[in-house]
């Protein structure tokens, strides 16, 4: 019998005590890049991993093509529905990871936004509730996008814009607490916040 040796043996407890509080759902908002913006992708460990709790969360930050800048997208608040199911077959099992975004408007900028990406390949990075990035996206797997809008028909029906995101990937949705890099500065993936924000409010500034 082959003796395999290219896993490791992660497997640990998988604990929750009393008391925790995991809240379901996304913040109110996202961030995108084409993937043709990134020139460099952080590490994905996987079997590498030294313990289970980083198997699937990236090492190291996005490098971005000069000039590239990751975008805010405001989503409407407890619309987006994020999901990971297995895909593939046995010796090539990985995941389907999807989300529904659920845009605010159909107005033209939102329009033009869906037009653009109607036929463009992204990476979308969404963050939970408790301020920590999932990945959509991946290095190996292209994103798949359809966008759609509904106006509604009454003064209470919705007016909202649609994104169904879908992408294949070897994680479940991984985290990212690298640097996102945005218009409005560099956002930390493991709080959602401004670098350096939590360090001003450690000093009492």
């Amino acid at each position: 019998m082959k003796q395999c040796t290219n896993t490791n043996n992660l497997y640990d407890n998988v604990d929750f005590c009393p008391g925790e509080v995991s809240l379901p759902g996304v913040r109110d908002h996202a961030y995108m890049i084409p993937k043709k913006d990134i020139v460099k992708w952080p590490t994905l460990p996987l079997n590498s991993a030294e313990s289970l709790d980083k198997v699937a969360v990236y090492q190291g930050n996005f490098k971005l093509a000069a000039d590239a800048k990751f975008i805010r997208i405001d989503l409407v608040p407890s619309e987006s529905e994020p999901k990971s199911e297995q895909a593939g077959s046995y010796g090539s099992y990985h995941f389907t990871n999807s989300i529904s975004l659920v845009l605010p408007g159909t107005g033209k900028k939102v329009t033009g936004f869906i037009t653009e990406l109607n036929n463009d390949n992204v990476v979308l990075l969404v963050p939970q509730r408790d301020g920590q990035v999932r990945v959509f996206g991946s290095e190996g797997f292209n994103v798949e996008v359809k966008p759609s809008q509904a106006w509604g028909k009454g003064s209470s029906d919705a007016n909202t814009t649609t994104i169904e995101v879908s992408c294949e990937d070897r994680a479940a949705t991984p985290f990212y607490p690298g640097e996102i890099d945005t218009k409005d500065g560099i956002i930390m993936g493991d709080t959602d916040t401004l670098k350096g924000e939590e360090e001003a409010a450690g000093d009492g500034n």
